[in-house]
């Protein structure tokens, strides 16, 4: 008995160590590692948001050859997710719970057994192409954030990510373009009748946004019998950097005088506009965009709203369904 009682006497001064060590130690580890890629954002956005590319520059992955993945039916943006089995590294789950392509990208890791990361992504134009920012943010609760004390976690943690880094930066640069062709033309564009849906949508919000109301401009043409005039566009009256805030009109161009239940009409008279035939996934437009207001501030014009984006690649069954290759056609009008 007196064995027992000093074996119990030890264990709770192990404790009670422990316990000591676990309000003087930190419980959260904060880490960001940043590189340049000479791409643009979107094109390394792409690649991080697309989850099966992980398995070619993940430092966890061409460490570990026991790694399973499971890909969930959407494999790319928000909500998209996959699960691992190892027999090195456990099992787990890492899940896209953001996106605002192409500017960040935020993840949640889940480790079974072991507690939750946030692990996020940032992606800023840069001088030759695109500043990369990864970052690690995870809290280790008491008492068991003792073991930080005595491990080196945040070294640890940071050699993988800048191994994912450089490994991201060979993959990206070796099998995507540098950038998009951004030829800026000045164009006739013709008076157009819009049937559309508007609305003020968070930016956030934008991509799952444009996959709700899209269809259902589509299907209230094919319902009516309304012949659709042009092309499937967005029309973005502003955009709200400071409220991250769109006021945006999703339609199909008819014919003049031409009505829905349930659209609303809007008429973009005849004037001059400036165009760039943008190839690429449709996270990449922003860079257009930018390249359009750029020019029209340094030549001293005077654009005017909306700013149109005309989708000639939209994918389907019969059309091109490689997102590298799709056109969009970014327009801002010209005041007299």
């Amino acid at each position: 008995m007196k064995v027992l009682k000093t074996l119990g006497l030890v264990v709770l001064g192990l404790l009670a160590i422990v316990a000591l060590l676990g309000l003087i130690a930190p419980n959260q580890v904060v880490i960001s590692r940043s590189t340049t890629i000479n791409a643009d954002p979107a094109t390394v956005y792409q690649v991080v948001s697309e989850l099966p590319s992980w398995e070619r520059w993940s430092p966890w992955q061409r460490r570990d050859a026991t790694i399973k993945n499971e890909y969930s039916e959407t494999k790319a943006g928000a909500g998209a997710y996959y699960t691992w089995t190892s027999e090195d590294s456990g099992a787990g789950q890492l899940t896209i719970t953001d996106a605002w392509g192409p500017d960040s990208l935020h993840t949640l890791i889940e480790f079974d057994g072991q507690g939750n990361t946030n692990s996020n992504w940032y992606f800023k134009p840069a001088d030759k192409g695109t500043e990369v920012t990864w970052t690690f943010d995870s809290k280790f609760p008491f008492p068991f954030n003792a073991m930080l004390l005595f491990q080196d976690f945040e070294g640890m943690i940071s050699k993988d990510y800048e191994e994912g880094l450089a490994f991201l930066k060979e993959e990206v640069e070796s099998i995507l373009p540098a950038g998009p062709d951004l030829t800026i033309q000045e164009v006739d564009f013709p008076a157009t009748h819009y049937l559309v849906k508007r609305a003020t949508v968070a930016m956030k919000d934008m991509g799952a946004h444009f996959q709700e109301v899209m269809p259902a401009v589509g299907m209230a043409f094919g319902e009516s019998g309304v012949a659709m005039a042009g092309t499937p566009t967005g029309l973005f009256y502003t955009w709200d950097e400071e409220t991250q805030t769109s006021d945006v009109a999703i339609g199909i161009p008819a014919a003049s005088g031409a009505t829905i239940e349930g659209l609303t009409s809007i008429e973009i008279p005849a004037g001059r506009a400036l165009q760039i035939n943008y190839v690429g996934p449709y996270e990449g437009t922003g860079a257009a965009h930018e390249a359009i207001a750029a020019y029209i501030e340094a030549n001293g014009l005077i654009g005017k709203e909306p700013a149109i984006e005309r989708y000639m690649g939209d994918p389907g069954p019969d059309t091109e369904t490689d997102p590298n290759k799709w056109m969009t056609q970014v327009l801002y009008m010209l005041d007299k």
